[in-house]
């Protein structure tokens, strides 16, 4: 029967960077990048290497030159396991494998491990679960040997086709009943989210390559206390909070999904629903990691995902976080500047935070209208219950004895 992959606490991960000439740069990057994800799976990395590779090979992926080197530095290191930057074909992971004596894990199969070990609402683990098995489905033609059961019997159709055939049914009737379960609780969150927009109240989307701070920016823009942990994708689920600010008035912001680099298609898939929220936002904050020598890949990848969901005509402000940790002068590439405004924060000792709430207003302020009603004593109560309904009361003063002059701040619309 199907089996969902082994986690990976307590293993001893080796991981393995393949470059060749012309990205050694950006494949540098992957491999520490992998030993972040590795280890936010909940592996020990016990080594990692860079293994040159221009043309794959067919039945194990490493030649056998480049398979024995991998294998002594397993060895010397004691690990159980090695952890590819990239995706194998199926037989080509069995065959590595067993040529190297331990499991194999790509890319893929370990940001599949972490979303799982981080979902921790129902939607999530369900939207989690489904991501995981389609891919699994999608890899079963390749896994003949490794799913091998004799046909003796008449009718059979060759080794490995009945369990295969097995496995098969079970992931798709899982698949079948998830769908089912997860419609009802996007109809709720559907229904949460219209009741939201119904206020009319300015939309705030925080997005980001995966750990760069959103959560804490979200915490400290609206004094709320979600999870923060410095690990890769530690927020798997939206978060929408509403918080009060001067000239604008009550403002939603949201927490999305962190990016990264060669997302899984079914985990892209599987959370796209939950990103094209940021299509109904009125200006989205693109958080860039600034301590991270990578940023500017980072950025990229944000570009392409907003790309991808059709929101790149919505407004944004480029905001470089953990700027505390910068030892170097930071200078701010020009594709990134001549897009959008730029500020630079440290949400975790506060640093900067007031410019980038200036900048917040200053771009939402084309939301909104300032009123300024002269009105009876008596129409008053009506007057002021329209304005808390569509925004706020800035001052209120008596004119004479029979009328009161109101300023206030309200949505255009």
């Amino acid at each position: 029967m199907f089996e969902k992959a082994d986690k990976g606490e307590g293993r001893k991960a080796f991981v393995v960077g393949l470059v060749n000439r012309l990205s050694e740069k950006s494949e540098n990057h992957s491999l520490t990048e992998m030993q972040s994800l590795a280890a936010s799976a909940g592996f020990t990395v016990s080594g990692s290497a860079s293994l040159k590779l221009n043309k794959p090979t067919p039945r194990t992926f490493l030649g056998s030159g480049k398979a024995e080197i991998l294998a002594a530095k397993i060895h010397d290191t004691e690990s159980d396991c090695a952890v590819l930057d990239r995706e194998i074909t199926p037989s080509q992971q069995y065959n590595l494998s067993q040529l190297l004596g331990v499991t194999v894990y790509t890319k893929n199969e370990i940001i599949h491990l972490i979303f799982a070990s981080h979902a921790k609402t129902a939607e999530g683990k369900i939207k989690v679960e489904l991501a995981d098995l389609r891919y699994r489905l999608s890899r079963l033609p390749g896994k003949g040997n490794e799913l091998s059961r004799t046909g003796a019997g008449i009718g059979t159709r060759g080794p490995g086709e009945q369990q295969i055939e097995s496995s098969r049914r079970f992931i798709k009737d899982r698949i079948s009943l998830l769908t089912r379960r997860l419609k009802q609780i996007t109809r709720r969150r559907k229904l949460n989210k219209s009741l939201r927009y119904q206020k009319g109240f300015p939309q705030v989307a925080i997005v980001g390559y995966t750990n760069a701070g959103k959560s804490t920016i979200l915490n400290a823009l609206t004094g709320s206390h979600e999870t923060v942990q410095d690990k890769l994708f530690a927020t798997l689920h939206p978060a929408a909070r509403q918080t009060f600010i001067a000239g604008i008035g009550e403002t939603v912001f949201s927490d999305t999904v962190g990016f990264i680099r060669e997302m899984p298609p079914t985990l892209k898939d599987a959370f796209r629903a939950t990103m094209e929220e940021v299509l109904d936002a009125d200006l989205i904050l693109q958080v860039i990691d600034a301590s991270d020598p990578a940023f500017s890949i980072h950025y990229q990848v944000i570009i392409q995902t907003l790309r991808e969901i059709g929101a790149m005509g919505t407004p944004a402000i480029a905001v470089f976080n953990k700027i505390d940790t910068l030892v170097e002068p930071f200078h701010v590439p020009p594709e990134i500047t001549k897009h959008h405004p730029h500020v630079f924060v440290s949400a975790k000792k506060g640093y900067g935070l007031q410019g980038l709430i200036d900048e917040i207003v200053q771009q939402l302020e084309k939301k909104i209208s300032q009123v300024d009603i002269v009105t009876d004593y008596h129409n008053l109560p009506e007057i002021e219950k329209d304005i808390y309904r569509n925004g706020y009361i800035e001052d209120m003063k008596p004119v004479n004895d029979k009328k009161v002059r109101v300023r206030g701040i309200v949505r255009k619309h």
